[in-house]
């Protein structure tokens, strides 16, 4: 059986695996194949062999069933043949954009899901007295990580979304058509992904709320619950927000970095250390069944 703590850390790196599909969502011109085939090959693999997700999956009858399939379904949308929104081409990932906002809604909810069972097993450390401080300090960096990730990457889609929709409505001289109420429904799907975040967040830090509350405000004088600021238009609102939430998302990533690389190498070596005495066992074995 392996350490509470070991556990955490296999958890949490599939739960990152999870967490950076969302770089999907930012338009750039080349997303790097090698590390596509690093998340696919953790994020489909990790469910089916036997590690800590699987384990607890196998555990926990209809609920740890109902994840294996959403976990499996995620797999496939996204990191299989059959993905019609992810696929590799040369030496890069073609995305297609008009899907943007299911990475959301697959992604957001699911690293929730995994980040509840990453608490349960955290409060079964302390329970035991079993915790480690490198595994708090990795554990609130991640929080801090993921939540600056979606803040990131849903301002930005949520502005060009916002943006597609003004220039439907101008097209169509204020007349809300087919194209503009279809961004409207994105739009609110987007805004519920920011919900679901913030409802599931434990980070309380200054750098955190700040930008929290900067995109919230944006959010709303979007709705019309939130006048904009005299002077001000969208344009300078999305500005600072996005000033804002580039700050904790460089800080928060140089946190993680430090926390989360050893945590890993140290999974990876006590695995490696493991598999070989697993196979030095069986090779024992077959040389006293020779004999």
């Amino acid at each position: 059986m392996l350490p509470i703590n070991r556990v955490i850390v296999s958890l949490v790196y599939y739960n990152s695996l999870i967490r950076d599909t969302l770089e999907y969502t930012i338009h750039r011109d080349k997303f790097d194949v090698n590390f596509y085939n690093y998340k696919k090959n953790g994020i489909v693999n990790e469910p089916l062999l036997n590690t800590p997700l699987k384990s607890f999956l196998d555990s926990n009858a209809e609920k740890g069933e109902e994840l294996r399939k959403q976990i499996l379904d995620y797999g496939e949308t996204f990191y299989s043949d059959k993905s019609t929104v992810l696929r590799v081409d040369g030496d890069t990932i073609r995305v297609d954009h008009n899907q943007d906002v299911m990475i959301y809604e697959k992604t957001v909810p699911l690293h929730e899901q995994i980040n509840a069972i990453i608490k349960i097993h955290e409060r079964y450390a302390q329970e035991h007295n079993q915790v480690e401080e490198p595994i708090t300090k990795l554990l609130d960096a991640d929080e801090k990580f993921y939540r600056a990730v979606v803040l990131f990457s849903l301002l930005n889609t949520i502005m060009r979304k916002f943006n597609e929709f003004n220039k439907e409505m101008r097209e169509a001289h204020g007349e809300k058509g087919p194209a503009a109420s279809f961004i409207e429904q994105e739009l609110n799907t987007l805004v519920k992904m920011f919900y679901i975040s913030k409802a599931n967040a434990t980070c309380k830090s200054a750098e955190y709320t700040d930008a929290l509350d900067l995109v919230e405000h944006l959010i709303e004088m979007m709705n019309g619950k939130r006048e904009l600021p005299r002077g001000k238009n969208f344009n300078d609102v999305f500005a600072e927000a996005n000033a804002k939430v580039n700050e904790f998302l460089i800080l928060s990533e140089e946190s993680w970095k430090l926390t989360y690389t050893p945590a890993v190498q140290e999974m990876i070596k006590d695995n490696q250390e493991a598999r070989a005495k697993a196979e030095a066992a069986k090779a024992g074995e077959e040389k006293k069944e020779d004999k």
